[in-house]
């Protein structure tokens, strides 16, 4: 166990999403006083899409010791199919993510972005006084020892840095650009270009457990992951014009967009509309998706990580890994930082969150281009999209794509202060924890 950080020192995370919650294990693995400030009223919420948890994501659960809770409740996913949403005819099918996993130890873990918060949530210490629900934030102030952070009932919380993993519509991320740092626009502002709708069903005839089915047309995909007693799927469309506001969807829209795509194939033999039919409707919701990446990452004592920084649509199946990498990368910062100074100033914290942004704008900003141009890919936005979808892709080998995952896998994140014993792989990682005393 490290040693154990300075009470005063005290961190004030916003958003108690998958990447909030990790980064409050960090924070407890390391001493770290925070608070997790959640602007909704119960933590757990159960209408959200399923998310794919990647080998790399799954070792920084085993380090915190959840792997074996998350293996009750994950899903392992084997096989990539891809088809046409016109006749359900299957152009590629291979053994994928069972290839990947093998390779890294971990699977690739499919489950709902509810289980996962709740597995965090459940297994976090102190969270009845840690974890403040309906605690929206509505100002932000920083001065020379610490913060002091405004909500919307009229409370306060004072701390020494804040937080900011409220998602794309990030309220923390609005406060440091427009009222602190007073930054110029983002090269890439959070923009919605893509809306579908997403929900959780009951799995029938017609889908094989552990498959992950991705269908596709012009201007439309559909995805669906298929576990033993559960199904999530995920239809996307593009939003024409792209616009910078947000759209909120009533029922009405998200049973039209529904009744739109019900005769779209998402499956061999098994349309969206016999999905819809055993959908959990309480579960179902239509979203926007939008797509956004900002140059700066933090000012002074404010500090963002995950979806409030960098934003792809759901479709690469990587937004939840990718926050949570930049987490640890966070904590791993603030750890060196807590131990060497136990009331670091401005200048010093400003200079830990300079390197975080370093250490993750490579792999950052990579991700945020791939997603883009897979969306449109799938989408076949173009006719050069389609013809490499439809007639380059299903002809690259199943091992060159393992090839070029497992790079970006081995380069994993680890918290570098919390002993770990790893598992055998056959790819080494790129990233040692520390070895049990």
């Amino acid at each position: 166990m490290a040693k154990t950080g300075p009470s005063s020192f005290r961190v004030i995370i916003v958003g108690a999403g998958p990447v909030g919650l990790y980064l409050a294990h960090a924070l407890s693995r390391a001493g770290v006083d925070y608070v997790v400030l959640e602007q909704h009223e119960s933590v757990r919420r159960w209408q959200g899409a399923g998310v794919l948890l990647w080998p790399q994501t799954l070792r920084l659960l085993d380090q915190i010791g959840l792997y074996e809770k998350a293996e009750e409740i994950f899903t392992v996913s084997h096989t990539m199919t891809d088809l046409l949403t016109g006749n359900g005819r299957v152009i590629k099918s291979t053994p994928l993510w069972s290839m990947l996993g093998e390779q890294h130890t971990y699977p690739m873990a499919g489950l709902s972005r509810g289980q996962l918060i709740d597995l965090l949530y459940e297994s976090l210490p102190g969270k009845e006084t840690r974890v403040k629900n309906g605690a929206a934030v509505s100002g932000i102030e920083t001065h020379e020892k610490g913060v002091k952070v405004d909500l919307k009932d009229g409370s306060t919380e004072e701390g020494s840095i804040v937080i900011g993993v409220d998602g794309v519509h990030s309220k923390t991320r609005q406060i440091m650009q427009q009222q602190l740092a007073l930054t110029p626009p983002d090269a890439w502002p959070m923009t919605a270009t893509y809306h579908g709708l997403y929900g959780f069903f009951h799995p029938f005839p017609g889908f094989e457990s552990g498959t992950f089915y991705q269908s596709r047309s012009t201007r439309l995909v559909s995805q669906i992951m298929v576990g033993v007693d559960r199904g999530h799927f995920a239809v996307l469309r593009p939003v024409v014009p792209p616009r910078a506001e947000s759209k909120r969807y009533t029922t009405e829209d998200r049973d039209r967009f529904a009744a739109e795509q019900a005769s779209i194939m998402v499956a061999p033999g098994v349309s969206f509309g016999d999905v819809w039919a055993a959908t959990a409707k309480d579960t179902a919701a239509m979203v926007d998706q939008e797509e956004g990446y900002c140059d700066r990452w933090y000012h002074e004592r404010v500090v963002l990580a995950g979806d409030a920084v960098h934003k792809a649509t759901s479709v690469t199946g990587l937004g939840v890994n990718t926050g949570i990498g930049s987490a640890a990368v966070l904590a791993n910062e603030l750890h060196r930082v807590l131990e060497a100074d136990p009331d670091p100033s401005t200048a010093v914290l400003a200079d830990a969150f300079a390197r975080y942004q370093r250490i993750r704008t490579p792999e950052a900003s990579r991700l945020h281009t791939m997603g883009r141009e897979q969306i449109r890919g799938v989408t076949w936005a173009t006719w050069l999209d389609w013809f490499w979808d439809r007639f380059v892709k299903p002809w690259i080998s199943a091992d060159r794509i393992v090839a070029r995952l497992a790079g970006f896998v081995q380069r994993g994140q680890i918290l570098d202060y919390v002993p770990f014993v790893d598992r055998e792989v056959r790819v080494p990682w790129k990233h040692i924890p520390p070895a049990p005393a």
